[in-house]
């Protein structure tokens, strides 16, 4: 019988804490009356038997609600080699949000011994309640604070170890503001100054300025004569292909997690948000947070309804800041997917002039936009080749799903002849043969070549 392995330091250390993870983990499942998750406990015992530690979680099905999540968090608040955090398919909804904004921030302090994710996924969430139902939730959509509050008696608070005390900020308090001044308020200005205060780890200004542009929004569309008709065009007389759908999280919950992307420490390098319903005012509130969330690396915003006026927010994000000091705040991103958003030619147009300055990105995803073969829309891609371009480091481009035919493909025939560093090219195959095959060769001439292996001669061996 062969002698067993002995266990070294490492190995027994990473079991003692995986055994502390899962006790932990079934303690928080008890207390919030929830059901452990069978595959995270699975793995766990996995990991167990060869003496390492889990560095992923993968949370998948309605099921799983924010109090699921947060046991979860609970246990990662004392364990410290998970870096991945997936959530497909839950319902967490603006508290599960708000915890993994909690974390966000609490991951940027020194001090923090838990868990410092590195990739955080919420594809599909299916808390989808209408807005008048969001004030049963944690946040307080009444006064406009964004407390935390109960949904009736005996209802306990989340006890996530970062989030058990809250501090009196300025963000707890109500301002009371001049209406005199809030009328002249410039919304144009007031994203700007948010942008430049989101460097900061405090969030008390930016809380302030939100509230400030919310309430200059809401004094220009009450000046409007009746209430706004849901039309079933665009602003440019195209018919919607795709239903308005309810938005996935709160204005409120959208903002704290906005600050907590932009608190200055932690180690997220990718963010995935697919189909979850943002729209325009989702992409505006998460915007300021990506531009100062300095690791970030991979962005997946697809599917999440967002339009022309989101996708120019986002283009200002990722527009390199004028202060140096600024600039050095912003991610380096290498991936960039916005596909499958109703961007237009407007967005499209938008995203490609900030396009020029991300000399970082190597990927961009840009599938089914609602871009066609009109005039409007081939300058709009005439612009995204330009910029293509002047920033030779892109070299995966994902246009599919953007029936832009056959006079949309012969324009973009010489940008794919010219530039060499297109290695990876996605069309709609709605095309003639003809221009198609003129498009793959194109492509393919881009590849580089392979080397042919030269066979060495044995030694020894005879000639002839």
């Amino acid at each position: 019988m062969a002698p067993k392995e002995k266990k070294g330091p490492k190995k027994l250390l990473a079991m003692s804490q995986l055994t502390a993870f899962v006790t932990i983990y079934k303690a928080a499942c008890k207390s919030y009356g929830v059901v452990p998750d069978k595959l995270l406990l699975e793995e766990a015992e996995k990991k167990l038997i060869i003496c390492k530690g889990v560095d992923k979680v993968v949370l998948r099905g309605p099921q799983h609600n924010s109090s699921s999540l947060c046991a979860v968090l609970d246990a990662m608040a004392g364990y410290a080699p998970i870096r991945n955090l997936v959530c497909w398919g839950c319902n967490i909804g603006d508290e599960g949000l708000q915890v993994l904004s909690q974390l966000v921030r609490a991951a940027a302090h020194k001090t923090w011994i838990g868990s410092k994710p590195r990739m955080i996924q919420v594809v599909s969430d299916g808390a989808q309640l209408p807005a008048e139902r969001w004030s049963e939730r944690y946040l307080d959509l009444v006064n406009g604070v964004g407390g935390m509050v109960t949904r009736g008696p005996g209802f306990q608070l989340p006890s996530l170890v970062v989030g058990r005390t809250q501090d009196v900020t300025m963000d707890t308090i109500r301002m009371q503001r001049d209406p005199a001044a809030v009328a002249g308020l410039d919304i144009t200005s007031l994203e700007r100054q948010l942008s430049n205060l989101m460097a900061s780890t405090s969030c008390s200004a930016t809380a302030f300025l939100y509230d400030q542009i919310n309430q200059a929004r809401a004094a220009g569309a009450s000046t409007d004569t009746g209430p706004a008709l849901a039309s079933s065009q665009t602003s440019d007389g195209r018919p919607l292909l795709r239903p308005s759908r309810p938005q996935a999280f709160s204005n409120a919950v959208l903002r704290e997690f906005s600050l907590a992307l932009g608190t200055q420490g932690h180690m997220l390098q990718v963010l995935v948000l697919d189909h979850n319903q943002l729209g325009d005012i989702g992409a505006r509130l998460l915007a300021p947070g990506l531009k100062r969330c300095k690791p970030l690396q991979q962005l997946s915003m697809a599917h999440c309804g967002i339009g022309p006026e989101g996708a120019v927010a986002l283009a200002d994000s990722l527009r390199p800041d004028q202060n140096e000091l600024l600039a050095e705040l912003q991610p380096k991103l290498k991936v960039l997917n916005l596909g499958h958003n109703p961007l237009r030619a407007a967005g499209l147009a938008a995203l490609a002039v900030s396009l020029t300055h991300m000399t970082s990105l190597k990927v961009l995803h840009m599938p089914d936009v609602e871009v066609a073969s009109e005039p409007v829309d081939l300058e709009a891609m005439q612009t995204l080749m330009d910029c293509l371009a002047a920033n030779t480091n892109i070299d995966q481009l994902d246009i599919d799903g953007n029936h832009i035919g056959d006079v949309g493909a012969k324009a973009m025939l010489p940008f794919l002849q010219e530039q060499k560093h297109i290695r990876k090219f996605r069309i709609t195959p709605r095309l003639s043969r003809g221009i198609m095959a003129a498009v793959q060769e194109a492509v393919r001439a881009n590849l580089p070549k392979r080397k042919k292996a030269v066979r060495k001669k044995k030694p020894g061996a005879k000639k002839f």
